[in-house]
């Protein structure tokens, strides 16, 4: 796939060209889950839960302002600082391994910042998307090369092997993921793929051995026989109680039974969408899958439409992370994924992501506002 150049004399007509539709999907997921989430953590106000909603509203509105600050910047300005960008970042999580690192359930992923707390992970995520995605671009324009190889590969695994460093699978499983699509789209060799997942496929029995053993195994595995694993799965079981009882129009804003019992553990972020379908019923859960979808589908059209390699595999990766978050989440709330802890985009509690998620889709507007179709207006 190559793309010609285009001529960058012109202005953008920045309010024609704005994805209205994109920014007004992402807007309408998030205001649901500041509503979800004020009913989730209503009874731990007393318990600091005031602070906490606090930090997430922030987290809304710094984010909101980075993703407009940044779709008007160029996006191809991050060719040439996505190595600085990636070091930095990968300094960042070294972070964590320091007495300023926090571990929360099993995984030591987060820094203590005092006011509030920070996952390096996901930032890192933004910028090893970038960095694979000026190397894919220079592969299309030259072919492979050692070097291209050697920097896609290394840019990849030293991030995942931190990750898998400080224990957390669901964030390994993210990378993971993020990185096949993005060689796919950058039109990497059929063989060179299988290579890399023959290679990845060949690590597992030493993950499965070494890596998840004793209680991970066990809760990874809770989700396919719930009953067996009971010590595991009551995070799944809960979960699915209240999805059920949801029933067609939920139980009413504020009125769930389990919700407001603290019987649904980390309801706040992992198991945020079982709250939400056991207030608002199967029509409040089976609109933020349409919602999500709708985002989605606009991601790989950004994709598409790219004006180059560059910002197509950015779009790309963006899409790659946010598809597995959505699926993974959702998925281990009705049971049919592992409980691996990741949080649902532009829902979940969490001020770090949500911020990082909008810097993601101020790129992404970056990448719309230039795509191939009527850029431009003449001056």
């Amino acid at each position: 796939m190559r793309f010609s150049g285009i001529e960058r004399s012109q202005r953008i007509d920045y309010f024609r060209k704005f994805d209205y539709l994109l920014m007004g999907v992402v807007l309408i997921i998030t205001a649901i889950g500041l509503v979800f989430l004020h009913s989730a953590m209503y009874d731990m106000y007393a318990d600091n839960g005031a602070s906490a909603m606090t930090v997430q509203i922030a987290g809304v509105i710094l984010g909101i302002i980075v993703a407009l600050f940044f779709c008007f910047f160029d996006y191809t300005i991050f060719r040439n600082v996505c190595f600085p960008f990636y070091v930095f970042n990968l300094f960042v999580m070294l972070l964590v391994f320091t007495p300023i690192g926090i571990e929360n359930y099993g995984s030591r992923s987060w820094i203590d910042l005092y006011v509030t707390t920070y996952q390096p992970s996901e930032l890192m995520k933004i910028a090893m998307i970038i960095l694979i995605a000026k190397y894919l671009e220079r592969i299309n324009e030259n072919g492979m090369t050692l070097d291209s190889a050697i920097i896609i590969l290394a840019g990849f695994f030293i991030p995942l092997g931190l990750v898998l460093l400080q224990k957390d699978l669901g964030m390994a499983l993210v990378f993971i993921f993020i990185f096949l699509v993005m060689i796919f789209v950058g039109n990497v060799k059929l063989w060179q793929i299988g290579i890399i997942i023959g290679g990845g496929l060949a690590a597992v029995p030493f993950v499965w051995k070494f890596y998840l053993n004793g209680v991970k195994r066990d809760r990874f595995l809770s989700f396919l026989n719930p009953d067996k694993y009971q010590d595991y799965s009551l995070q799944l079981r809960r979960a699915m109680t209240a999805i059920g009882s949801g029933q067609l129009f939920g139980k009413g804003y504020m009125q769930g039974p389990l919700n407001r019992g603290r019987k649904i553990p980390v309801k706040m972020s992992d198991m945020i969408f079982a709250v939400i379908c056991e207030e608002g019923g199967f029509i409040a859960g089976f609109a933020i899958v349409v919602l999500m979808t709708i985002m989605l589908l606009r991601m790989l059209q950004v994709s598409h439409r790219a004006r180059d390699v560059f910002g197509s595999c950015i779009a790309a990766g963006i899409f790659a992370m946010f598809a597995f978050n959505i699926f993974e989440n959702i998925g281990m709330n009705i049971g049919i994924m592992p409980i691996t802890g990741l949080p649902l985009p532009f829902v979940s509690k969490g001020g770090s992501a949500m911020v990082t998620n909008f810097f993601s889709i101020g790129l992404l507007l970056s990448i719309s506002l230039r795509n191939k179709k009527g850029m431009f207006i003449d001056d």
